[in-house]
């Protein structure tokens, strides 16, 4: 089923587009109400390292942009999602640092 800005990969719909110049903080704070075309509403949400590893690479990527995931690898580091799998990257206060990506579980 489509919903309007996301398409399903796996049991996961992933925002058509990544939102850029978010930190990782900004990102694991970044939610979207959405509506299904059942009227109910669902919360988009930044997928952890977890949820998109079901996801396979091909995927996840969308134009080689990088985005971040909900999981942190280590104190100063977090993972991000990108066109060759998940890396490990400084979690530093640039805006700039990277992108967002929403999803959420299949709900149907």
């Amino acid at each position: 089923m489509k919903i309007k800005g996301y398409t399903l990969h796996g049991d996961y719909y992933l925002a058509d587009e990544v939102i850029t110049n978010a930190t990782w903080g900004d990102a694991c704070r970044m939610k979207e109400e959405v509506t299904l075309p059942n009227g109910k509403t669902v919360v988009a949400h930044t997928l952890s390292k977890e949820e998109l590893e079901t996801i396979s690479d091909e995927e996840k990527d969308i134009k080689g942009c990088w985005y971040w995931t909900g999981t942190r690898s280590e104190d100063s580091y977090a993972f991000i999602s990108c066109d060759k799998g998940f890396y490990d990257h400084y979690v530093g206060c640039s805006a700039s640092d990277g992108g967002v990506r929403l999803g959420f579980k299949n709900p149907f």
